[in-house]
């Protein structure tokens, strides 16, 4: 099938990326196994959101008055922004292609030519990550409902989450 142009995209979207994935990507990752991966993240993120206030709050202190910034509000937020950007972006991009729940239930995130995402692409999916919240997780159920179980922020990465690891990737 040919690219067709789409002029506010600034380039064209190419059509093939709506037919299956090729064979040697793997199988694509169910609802119920991505969404269990997905909660041992969430338990990761909070974890290190409860460390890491509490370490602010012992290096700072609890702060006197809310309604005014304190020394600690800069640090908290900047972790608290940076860490799930690095521990998804990163373990994404990294190695094994999988963050910690993924890892725990033998998934793995990859283009869709089960190719390795680079740092970019893992970035952009972790932004896209948003987009999901945005939709009260409507985009979450896009999973159920998309040939290659791809939630809305795997769409807009062009990315796939797949169940084993027929790629090599060790």
């Amino acid at each position: 099938m040919s690219a067709v142009p789409v002029p506010s995209m600034g380039g064209a979207l190419d059509l093939d990326d709506l037919r299956p994935a090729p064979v040697g990507v793997g199988a694509p990752a169910g609802f119920l196994r991505r969404t269990a991966a997905a909660a041992i993240d969430a338990l990761v993120v909070a974890l290190f959101v409860l460390a890491w206030s509490a370490a602010l709050v012992l290096l700072f202190g609890l702060p006197r008055d809310r309604n005014a910034l304190g020394a600690a509000d800069l640090p908290y937020f900047a972790g608290i922004i940076a860490f799930p950007w690095l521990y998804c972006a990163g373990l994404e991009s990294g190695r094994r292609g999988a963050t910690l729940g993924k890892r725990a239930l033998g998934l793995c995130v990859c283009d869709r030519r089960g190719e390795p995402v680079g740092f970019g692409r893992a970035s952009l999916r972790c932004l896209a990550r948003l987009l999901t919240l945005a939709t009260a997780m409507l985009g979450w159920f896009l999973i159920l409902l998309t040939p290659q179980r791809q939630a809305l922020h795997d769409l807009v990465a062009g990315t796939l989450v797949v169940a084993d690891r027929t790629r090599g990737r060790g």
